[in-house]
């Protein structure tokens, strides 16, 4: 693991990318605590932080993702109004100004992409705008493991998770519950690219966005 982490220290540094800002909870801290430390930071993972009582080290117990809070939301929270609306509604995603990459895109320039951009996720697509794949800062890691990066193809990277304007969150929520999911790709009805939606962005919506539609 040592090992991993070091040549992953060495990738960043070679593309430029800043350090990450380091956050961390208690893990006797309220859930809605935790959640707003990790909007208000853009970070995706919140390391929970106690102290052993033996060392008087800190010491990591878990790790709480966006991807956990959302699927508990999925499993516990009971359908409401604000769930069932669709997204074209509540304007939720992004829709314009999105960066993207055809299959030829050598996966390096999609990697610098997503540095230049500060973003997590590149939709692949044709000439027509229709969606084949999306490259995940995560599969960077694919990348490290294998010690490659010119001899990629972007078809060697997993499938997507796609989504309407016309679906609702709680259609949403159903799929973050069923599958691990980093993002949704929302396309049209010939499965070209309309927007992303992230898993930061529904998060928002439900902590703060959302309140207001409230009845």
């Amino acid at each position: 693991m040592g090992l991993v982490a070091n040549v992953f220290t060495e990738v960043e540094r070679a593309l430029g990318v800043a350090p990450p800002e380091t956050i961390s909870i208690g893990p006797e801290r309220p859930l809605y605590e935790a959640c707003r430390s990790m909007l208000s930071s853009r970070a995706r993972r919140v390391p929970l932080v106690s102290y052993d009582s033996q060392t008087e080290r800190p010491l990591v117990v878990s790790v709480l993702t966006q991807y956990r809070l959302l699927k508990f939301v999925a499993v516990n929270v009971a359908e409401t109004q604000k769930l069932r609306k669709p997204l074209k509604e509540i304007n939720l995603g992004t829709y314009t100004d999105i960066v993207t990459a055809s299959m030829d895109t050598p996966v390096i320039d999609v990697i610098h992409k997503l540095v230049e951009r500060s973003i997590s996720s590149v939709p692949i697509v044709n000439s027509e705008g229709v969606v084949y794949n999306v490259f995940e800062a995560v599969d960077v890691i694919t990348l490290i493991k294998g010690g490659v990066y010119d001899d990629l193809n972007l078809e060697d990277f997993p499938g997507i998770y796609t989504c309407s304007v016309d679906d609702g969150l709680d259609t949403i929520l159903d799929t973050i519950r069923r599958s691990r999911v980093h993002r949704l790709v929302v396309v049209d009805d010939q499965f070209r690219l309309r927007g992303v939606l992230a898993l930061s962005d529904i998060l928002h919506y439900l902590l703060l966005d959302g309140e207001q539609d409230e009845p």
